[in-house]
This record gives C-alpha cells, sequence and structure tokens, in this order.
C-alpha cells in the first residue's frame, strides 16, 4: 500500500472513529447520564426543529423517553435503552427516506426485507422483537391533517400559511417528538408493542428528508428483548 492510500486509509478510519465517539457520547448525555424527568424538562426542547441543522440525535432521545412516560403511566417497566436496537432503528429510518419507501417490509434490499432481518443482524440473541414506524413532517400543524399554502418570504424562504392565512410554524423537539408519539399511541398495534410488557428494550431513530415541501420525518421504534 503506497503512502498516499495509506494516508486516506487512515483518515477513513479517523472519521468512522470520529462518528462512533460522538454518538456513543450521545448515548450517554441523552440515556445513561439523563432521566427522563430531567431531559423532558430540558429548555433545549423549546428550540424549533431546523431542518437542516436538525439535532437527530436529540430528537431521538425525546421520543424513547416520552415512550418511557407511556410506559410510566400504564405502571409498566421503564425501557433500557439498547444500542443494537437504535442501530436496527437508524437503519430502516434512513433507508425509508434514502428508497422513499414508508413500510415495515423493505422491498428494495432483501438482506434488510423484514424486522427480524435488520434487529437480528445487530444482535441475534433476542427472544422477542418488534418494530413501530411512523412518518410525519416539522410542522406544528392543529389537528391530524395538515392543510397548507406556501409563500415566499422577502428573504427567499417558504412560509406555510393555514387556511386562515395565519403562519404555520415549525415544531419545537417537544412538541415533534409528542406528535410521533401520539400517532404511535392512538393506533392499536403500535401501542401494543409501546405496552407490551414482553419487550425491555428499545432503540428509537429518525431521518428527514430535507428536500420535501414540507420536510418529510420517518421514525422508526425497535423493542426487543434478551
Amino acid at each position: 500500500m503506497n503512502a498516499i492510500c495509506k494516508t486516506l486509509f487512515s483518515t477513513i478510519i479517523l472519521l468512522f472513529t470520529g462518528v462512533a465517539i460522538c454518538t456513543a457520547q450521545s448515548y450517554n448525555k441523552y440515556y445513561t447520564n439523563t432521566s427522563t424527568t430531567d431531559l423532558l424538562a430540558d429548555v433545549i426542547l423549546q428550540e424549533s426543529v431546523d431542518g437542516k441543522l436538525i439535532n437527530i440525535h436529540l430528537l431521538n432521545a425525546v421520543v424513547f423517553h416520552l415512550t418511557n412516560t407511556e410506559r410510566s403511566n400504564s405502571s409498566l417497566p421503564l425501557f433500557e435503552f439498547n444500542n443494537n436496537l437504535y442501530q436496527s432503528a437508524q437503519l430502516h429510518s434512513d433507508k425509508m427516506i434514502k428508497q422513499q419507501f414508508f413500510d415495515h417490509v423493505n422491498k428494495h434490499k432483501k438482506k434488510w426485507r423484514e424486522p427480524k432481518d435488520r434487529i437480528l443482524h445487530f444482535e441475534p440473541n433476542y427472544t422477542a422483537l418488534g418494530e413501530n414506524i411512523v412518518e410525519n413532517n416539522l410542522l406544528n400543524y392543529k389537528g391530524t391533517v395538515l392543510n397548507y399554502r406556501i409563500k415566499e418570504s422577502e428573504n427567499g424562504e417558504l412560509v406555510y400559511l393555514d387556511k386562515e392565512g395565519d403562519i404555520i410554524e415549525f415544531s419545537t423537539y417537544l412538541e415533534l417528538a409528542d406528535r410521533l408519539m401520539q400517532q404511535w399511541m392512538n393506533s392499536k398495534p403500535h401501542r401494543e408493542n409501546i405496552l407490551n410488557k414482553s419487550f425491555s428494550l428499545l432503540g428509537c431513530a429518525c431521518a428527514i428528508n430535507s428536500d420535501k415541501t414540507p420536510i418529510l420525518i420517518r421514525c422508526t421504534q425497535n423493542f426487543g428483548r434478551l
């Protein structure tokens, strides 16, 4: 291997190592070292979600902790964060965005076709597993259906208006995560997964398509037990 190739290879290794370190730090910050009560009370969750600069690790963590709030409200044991389930959830959310589909079945890649294929790839010893998915957008709209029209502001940015002509603002991290959670809780099979006593581990991960109008978000919850 010549010097140039060695340098390039070393750079790639360092880049991947850096990503792993940053991700691990996010895990510690949002899951290991932070309680559900403390995270959900953090003022940072009142910031609007910027599609171009979204803190996806923070959003994933809020979804995770809101899920545990639902468990607590039903007097169930809280989920433990699981890195392998997080990775399988992130894999599926990313694939749904990049390959433009919304389904538990990935028809584009046989290796990742079923939830069990993705979940067991990262950890083959789960004795129970399940998956929830959801899609929405980043706007803080009222009701269950988004009705809007678009105008362009003086600085060239798109502004979303409701039927009364009022601006529809972007959701805060807490508002967005809560809307996603309510979609799941309002659906019987998704709610059953969240409140399933057979599951003890959880990983939640979202992905966005900022080229869509409004910006599209798709999220995955992967459940398991070891």
